[in-house]
């Protein structure tokens, strides 16, 4: 309507359906804003009503889905830890490589360092023998 009383609007703006709308016997009602969002997480189990219904934005869920829901959640977990398992099994493994590779390379330190040992040995003996020879031979 405009500021003067006495004028009609011609274009009222309604809802083109509203006669089919009446007529209908049976209309689903709009979900709450709350319950389009809401993960469901935490859930009051009504004996009395034989209801499940959500504690956050009170929507009554059905008992299947839940569970379907619920068993979906459970199945993911038992892939999910079977494939971490898998990895720590693998890890294991590495883990037991490694301590091999050290134990040998451990080894091949020590006896790198005998053959070291024994080179220097047989370079004081041969610089031993050196000085005698020379020694012998400085004394002629």
């Amino acid at each position: 309507m405009s500021s003067n009383d006495n004028v009609i609007d011609i274009w009222v703006h309604r809802d083109p359906n509203a006669d089919i709308n009446e007529m209908k016997n049976f209309v689903e009602a709009e979900k709450p804003e709350a319950a389009r969002r809401c993960p469901h997480a935490n859930v009051l189990v009504s004996e009395f009503d034989r209801a499940i219904s959500c504690r956050v934005c009170q929507a009554t869920l059905d008992p299947f889905d839940y569970l379907l829901s619920l068993a979906k959640k459970e199945t993911r977990l038992d892939w999910e830890l079977r494939a971490l398992r898998g990895e720590i099994k693998t890890r294991r493994d590495n883990l037991a490589h490694l301590k091999r590779e050290e134990v040998n390379t451990r080894g091949r330190i020590r006896n790198a360092q005998f053959k070291l040992n024994d080179i220097h040995q047989a370079l004081d003996d041969a610089g031993e023998t050196l000085i005698k020879t020379k020694g012998h031979h400085a004394k002629r």
